[in-house]
Parts: C-alpha cells; sequence; structure tokens
C-alpha cells in the first residue's frame, strides 16, 4: 500500500522534472544572449575608436522568428558600424540558406554585411561539385543581390580619414576541420603560409581583422599577423559546465581549447562566438546562442 500512495508523488516529480529540462532547453536553443567585449589595439586610428563590430556566427538554418525578426531587433539595438558572419550560415544538410538570407533582407543595407565562409559552406560546395547542383552558387549570389559583401578567400578595406580596417576572409579546406576529406593530405594541420598563398600577407597597418571559422588555428593566425580574429564553429561546446566548460567539438572532439570568449596570444586578440544554431549534435544546453559585440578600444 504505501508503495501506491507515493506513486503520485513520483510523478509530481516527474513531471516537475520533464517541465524544468523542456524549459532549459526552450533558453539554451530560443533565447539569445549578447557578449560585448571593449578590444584595446595599440596604435588605433583615432577615428576607428568606438568602432563597434557586431559578430554573427553557425546560423544553420535556425530562424528566431519569422524572417528572424528576434535576431534583427537585437541587431537593431546594438546599431553596429559594421556586422561580419563567420560562416556556416546555411547548414549542410536540407537546407538552402534562406534563414541567413531573410536576415539580410530584414538588414536591408543599413550596416555593411561581410561574410566568410564555414566548413557548412564547403561541404555544399564540394557536394555541388559532385552531384551537379547549385546551392552553395546560388545561395553566394542572393547574398550578393541582398547587398552582403562575401570574402572567399578575399579581402576588403574600410577607409577613414587617419587608418584602415582590413579585412580577411579565411576559407579553409575540409580537411583543415576533420582530416578525413582528402585522401592525397590527410590529417593535414593549416599553417600560416597557406594564409600567406590564400590571402597575401597582412597590410601591417591600422587593423588587420581576420575572419577565420575555426579557431583551433589561432596560433597561426597570430603568426601570420592578424591584429584580431574572429571565429565560430565549435558553438561554445554544445553542452557547457560548471568549471569544464564546453563539452563537446562539431569535429568530435572532447573539450576544445578554443570554445568561446576571448583568446590572446602575443599580441593577437580572438573572439569566438557560441554560434546561434546547432547542426550534427542539435541541441544546445547551458550554452544560449549568442551574438558578440566587439568595441574597438
Amino acid at each position: 500500500m504505501g508503495k501506491r500512495k507515493n506513486r503520485p508523488g513520483r510523478l509530481l516529480v516527474s513531471g516537475v522534472i520533464i517541465l524544468i529540462i523542456t524549459l532549459l532547453c526552450f533558453i539554451d536553443n530560443e533565447l539569445i544572449g549578447v557578449s560585448r567585449y571593449d578590444v584595446e589595439i595599440g596604435g588605433l586610428p583615432r577615428s576607428f575608436v568606438g568602432f563597434k563590430i557586431l559578430h554573427l556566427s553557425d546560423l544553420h538554418g535556425k530562424e528566431f522568428g519569422s524572417g528572424n525578426r528576434r535576431l534583427l531587433k537585437i541587431i537593431e539595438r546594438e546599431n553596429p558600424d559594421i556586422i561580419v558572419a563567420t560562416g556556416d550560415m546555411i547548414d549542410s544538410i536540407g537546407d538552402d540558406g534562406s534563414s541567413f538570407l531573410n536576415l539580410l533582407k530584414g538588414i536591408n543595407g543599413r550596416y555593411p554585411v561581410y561574410f566568410s565562409l564555414g566548413n557548412h559552406e564547403q561541404a555544399v560546395r564540394v557536394r555541388d561539385q559532385r552531384q551537379d547542383t547549385e546551392v552553395f552558387r546560388e545561395f553566394i549570389k542572393q547574398i550578393r543581390e541582398a547587398g552582403g559583401i562575401v570574402l572567399d578567400n578575399e579581402r576588403a578595406e574600410i577607409k577613414k580619414e587617419d587608418g584602415s580596417l582590413h579585412l580577411y576572409g579565411l576559407t579553409s579546406m575540409l580537411y583543415h576541420y576533420t582530416g578525413s576529406d582528402t585522401a592525397y593530405w590527410e590529417g593535414s594541420d593549416l599553417k600560416a603560409d597557406f594564409l600567406v598563398a590564400e590571402l597575401g600577407r597582412p597590410s601591417g597597418e591600422g587593423i588587420d581583422l581576420l575572419l577565420a571559422h575555426n579557431p583551433k588555428y589561432f596560433a597561426e593566425y597570430a603568426r601570420w599577423g592578424a591584429d584580431i580574429v574572429l571565429a565560430g564553429h565549435v558553438h561554445g561546446g554544445i553542452v557547457r559546465l560548471p568549471f569544464l566548460g564546453g563539452i563537446f567539438s562539431p569535429d568530435r572532439t572532447l573539450f576544445p581549447e578554443y570554445q568561446a570568449g576571448i583568446y590572446k596570444r602575443g599580441d593577437a586578440v580572438m573572439l569566438v562566438s557560441r554560434g546561434l544554431g546547432s547542426s550534427v549534435i542539435p541541441l544546445r544546453l547551458f550554452n544560449r546562442p549568442e551574438v558578440v559585440v566587439i568595441t574597438l578600444k
């Protein structure tokens, strides 16, 4: 009889636990957090003091309201000088990139948007080549038509009266992520020489800002000469725990070295976004979607 009397209590406890888990999953997948950083750059031109950069990464086709209106409201509230999107704004599985394209249409040219590629854009491009499809080409075309500036191993410059901000969009090879995409160079790590070959050498004048999806190679980015690196890819470690931080990487490694926040190496600074969506592991736990805002000082 005692066991029967306890059954309603157990059901209540189970229901409360399920409710808490459901609420946490909603918060950690739907409520966007904003992380703000002041970044000091030695010799920063006076006209760039207070320059605000809003960093987006790893949208993976996720929509925060119709037309990404909740994300758009955050952008409008922050009112940045530029927006940078550091890859995986499309997902390589069953996505045409419309979520990011709708966001660009909502921005409607009010802020310059610079876009660099991640491994999912690269995966879509490779699949198009193998299957004779045009998902990647159409995605890039529509980004440009919506006013986005695509940096596919390319550079751009923002000039002001007393200096310039140089932006470099690095497109890594797929084997730089997993080491398993190619037989002839399997397991190869990215080196600074690759950046020189694809992007040339940094200007060394004003600010050299590198958009590099994968934070794993921060040492090489610094050796190349970046002042600031903006990256994503790791999704904050997907599941974040107290004292341990992020646990998983999309590359299927545990406890990635660079997972979220700010890192320094010599004179170089790297800011890693926790990203906005999810992909290989389709959840986030204790790890809210994130918009990063950087103010130059």
